[in-house]
């Protein structure tokens, strides 16, 4: 695929945030992954994670922190091969390893409780970051993938039409990907979900998803041990797509399970 410039542009500041602060955090395999974190002081953080083609500028990952971050920290990164991230993006193949990075920066702010919301390809790669290495609390996952090979891509779907207008709409900006080789070895969510019993997960899907079809997210759910619940949205589309058109309940869900299931959870069990 042909990589696409992205365009830089000044982030705008949330009300409720008091600063925003950038920086980097390196891999376990050397890549350099960007990250930006809006911080009003709190001992909670949730960790944004996008999908393939979306870097943290993108417009709905921006209106995504906008919807947390009234009431938690907020970090939100590029994945390898997007935006100010190095490296390439390997498909979910790697990707766990941004994650894990960008967690163990959170714990090193010294936040008590550690959310994520996770979009398509980057909840793949949160699902498989969690199952290695506790110190995740509650999860929303929204149109995530049982494995990348069953990836639906049904293209002729009219449904395929809003994301490639979203992209002409934003001019590309906060789009793009620079891409590796897309048949290495990937451990799929659908296995790795079974090692979640300890942390509460969300699972959100469109009903008219064109790419990730709702079976996924059902999948998940019925293979997911522990608290979790799972909202299909029937008319909805694919990942971003929620936040664009279904934004006051993607507000009302996520906030609403994050009020359950952040804090408490784990110090009880």
């Amino acid at each position: 695929m042909i990589a696409l410039a992205l365009c830089a542009r000044p982030m705008p500041v949330h009300p409720e945030t008091e600063r925003i602060e950038s920086g980097t955090v390196v891999t376990s395999d050397n890549v350099s992954i960007a990250y930006d974190r809006y911080t009003s002081g709190r001992d909670s953080v949730i960790i944004i994670c996008p999908g393939f083609f979306n870097s943290k500028n993108n417009k709905w990952m921006q209106r995504t922190v906008g919807l947390v971050s009234p009431s938690y920290d907020v970090i939100i990164f590029d994945f390898r091969g997007h935006g100010r991230s190095g490296g390439k993006f390997t498909w979910s193949a790697k990707e766990d390893l941004d994650v894990g990075a960008v967690v163990e920066r959170a714990k090193e702010y010294g936040y008590k409780s550690i959310g994520i919301i996770a979009f398509s390809l980057g909840a793949a790669a949160a699902v498989n970051d969690a199952s290695k290495m506790p110190g995740i609390d509650s999860m929303v996952l929204v149109s995530c993938p049982t494995s990348f090979r069953m990836i639906d891509f049904h293209f002729w779907e009219p449904e395929m039409f809003a994301d490639l207008k979203d992209n002409f709409d934003c001019k590309w900006e906060g789009k793009g990907a620079r891409t590796g080789n897309i048949f290495a070895p990937k451990v799929s969510p659908i296995n790795s979900i079974k090692r979640l019993e300890r942390t509460p997960v969300l699972f959100i899907h469109g009903g008219k998803d064109w790419i990730i079809k709702d079976h996924h997210s059902k999948d998940l759910y019925a293979a997911k041990p522990g608290v979790k619940e799972i909202r299909i949205i029937p008319d909805g589309l694919h990942a971003e797509r929620l936040v664009e058109f279904h934004e006051e309940a993607m507000k009302r869900l996520i906030t609403e399970w994050f009020s359950r299931t952040l804090v408490w959870y784990n110090k009880k069990i």
